[in-house]
């Protein structure tokens, strides 16, 4: 099994630790396609499986919607269901919840202390959970993270007076995203939404987009596929797959479709998967009727195939039967089914909005429109199924790009590391025998740009990602340790970089890269701002921040490596105790030798680092920490 330190984990975890998800409206259990069964769902279900096959025993809280369903069920070996009474034991649209909430926490209480297994984490999905998670936090000391999948004050600014929730809602969110020890924003535009509209704090923010199952979606022969299904097989068909509700943008899809055969003179079969029952029925599920009106009213209800919801076995063989998929929500935090449709091999047409602009590079990996556009989905349509050539170098891209940044396995490598940061400490015994690499940031890890804090400005070396993936797959934490003296020279306000770091972050993530710690030294003697102008122990070349860092996450460091583009980066490396590599880019002008200033490994890229690092070579240990004082 691959991953940092989940070997570690396995063989410290007897018994196994639990962890709890909360997902109130969500469970894991329900069919996607109904009104409150979606991507939330999906995103827990596959979540709870991945991270169980990490080590971790998990419990999910869902609130009790059927009375005939026991109020525990052993869905997987290390994976329970726990339905949790919260008002009547039956189906309530999740606007209504809000007065059941304190005894949903009540009811969770109750079942923690009866089983006597204390949670070293609590995971809320949605904001109803996030309310139970505080709770329990107060109560409890138990610590919690929370992935919103929708922000209220997107919502009502999308929606309007069609959004059901109160706006009591807006203030608490604002409470739960204080109180939670960590945020998941979905994507980029899931992170700036938590900025500006809630003033979140960034450092509590860590981007972790969701994935699809390579186990579950993967291409399958058109003509095999829709001989599964029951399509036709002599016609070009569009695929649109959710749930039933206005937002999700169904009619722009319809009036597409109508537009494509008029002005361009091009037939397709629009087919419809989701709704609250198996066969479609506008009774039962409301927006079936109002779409199947729009239909008559364009034109084209003899192109419109509604099929109801089906089961999610069925669901790669309908991505693999389409010409292209079309998803164009108005509003989308993440958006799922557009993974999935690329894992199967279908070209996808979204919505710019949201995670699904973060998904799809336009014109490389898919093709993206704005909302609410009828005119320019049907003119995009027309291209991916006229020219033959786009359709198949979307299909190829997006599959290469979805297997490499968003399979649910990366997900909960991103997600177990975040929770290793803030569970309780009974969570992380193994943390004693940790490795780590610490990398200096300018010249290093990113061109070094003099004093630079312009998130827009900052790339990463060519070859950084994917050598840092090897050493995390190695299982070593990665840290950047950077000194920062612009700082301390007025040149920019520390506050600044808070943006560096997150720019970062958000750049290694399409490697799974993440980083467990940023250490930066805001001081110069030569410095203009009385305050930073000072000597200290943790500009390099000394080692204070090494230190540091490996006295807050257990880390060994006659196991770590310091690395670093000059002699100052190798010095404060060995004086902590780490084996160094100097990456002979040019940067080193100076070559003062001493004491403490040869390199373990001289190499010049990263990619060689790595390669260093994971040769089997047997390498000498670096020389023990000083003892007698450092005198700055």
């Amino acid at each position: 099994m691959e991953g940092f330190s989940y070997q570690l984990l396995l063989a410290f975890m007897e018994p196994k630790y639990r962890i709890a998800l909360i997902s109130d409206h969500a469970s894991p259990l329900a069919i996607c396609g109904g009104v409150d069964a979606g991507g939330q769902n999906i995103a827990v279900a596959e979540l709870a499986q991945h991270l169980a096959d990490l080590g971790y025993t998990i419990d999910i809280f869902t609130r009790w919607a059927d009375e005939k369903l026991p109020q525990v069920i052993q869905w997987q070996p290390q994976i329970r269901v726990v339905h949790v009474k919260a008002g009547p034991k039956t189906f309530l649209p999740k606007e209504d919840f809000l007065p059941y909430m304190p005894e949903f926490t009540a009811e969770v209480l109750r079942f923690s202390k009866r089983e006597g297994h204390p949670y070293r984490l609590v995971h809320a999905h949605f904001f109803l959970s996030a309310m139970v998670a505080a709770d329990l936090k107060k109560m409890l000391g138990i610590p919690f993270v929370i992935t919103f999948h929708a922000l209220g004050k997107v919502r009502r600014l999308i929606q309007g007076d069609s959004d059901k929730f109160p706006a009591l809602r807006f203030d608490l969110e604002d409470w739960v995203i204080r109180e939670a020890d960590q945020v998941i924003a979905l994507c980029p535009q899931d992170r700036d939404d938590l900025l500006t509209l809630y003033n979140a704090d960034p450092n509590k923010l860590t981007i972790i987009p969701n994935g699809f199952n390579p186990g579950e979606f993967f291409i399958t022969d058109q003509k095999r596929a829709r001989a599964k299904v029951g399509l036709p097989a002599d016609e070009k068909i569009i695929l649109q797959l959710g749930r039933m509700v206005p937002r999700k943008g169904v009619a722009t899809v319809i009036e597409a479709l109508a537009r494509l055969k008029k002005q361009y003179g091009q037939q397709a079969r629009l087919v419809i998967v989701g709704g609250e029952s198996d066969v479609p029925d506008p009774v039962i599920t409301p927006e079936i009727g109002r779409l199947q009106q729009l239909a008559e009213t364009e034109g084209i209800a003899d192109l419109v195939t509604f099929v109801g919801r089906k089961d999610r076995a069925l669901l790669r063989y309908y991505y693999s039967a389409s010409d292209v998929f079309v998803t164009t929500p108005w509003y989308e935090p993440f958006g799922i089914t557009p993974l999935e449709a690329m894992a199967s091999g279908a070209p996808v047409i979204g919505a710019n909005v949201g995670g699904i602009k973060y998904t799809i590079t336009d014109g490389e990996t898919g093709l993206l429109v704005p909302p609410k556009d009828p005119e320019a989905l049907a003119e995009k349509l027309n291209e991916v199924l006229s020219d033959k050539i786009l359709s198949t170098s979307l299909k190829e891209k997006a599959l290469q790009n979805v297997h490499a940044q968003f399979t649910w396995e990366k997900v909960a490598r991103q997600t177990a590391q975040l929770y290793e940061q803030y569970a309780l400490p009974t969570f992380r015994p193994y943390r004693r025998s940790q490795k780590a690499i610490f990398l200096d940031k300018d010249g290093t890890l990113i061109p070094d740009i003099p004093y630079n804090v312009d998130p827009r400005k900052i790339r990463l070396y060519p070859d950084a990602g994917e050598a840092l993936a090897r050493l995390q797959r190695a299982g070593y934490q990665i840290f950047v340790v950077s000194n920062q003296s612009g700082v301390a020279k007025g040149f920019f306000q520390e506050e600044a970089l808070t943006g560096v770091e997150s720019r970062i972050r958000e750049l290694l993530l399409p490697w799974g890269v993440q980083l467990s710690g940023f250490y930066y030294c805001p001081h110069s003697p030569q410095g203009s701002v009385p305050s930073y102008a000072i000597d200290c122990t943790c500009r390099k070349p000394l080692p204070g921040m090494i230190l540091e860092a490996a006295q807050q996450h257990g880390i060994h460091l006659s196991e770590s490596w310091m690395v670093g583009d000059i002699l100052n980066d190798i010095e404060a490396g060995r004086r902590a105790g780490c084996r160094t590599v100097l990456i002979n880019n040019g940067n080193e002008t100076e070559w003062v030798p001493g004491e403490f200033r040869t390199p373990t490994h001289t190499v010049q890229s990263l990619k060689e680092m790595a390669d260093s690092i994971l040769n089997p070579v047997v390498i000498p240990v670096a020389p023990r920490l000083l003892q007698r004082p450092i005198q700055a």
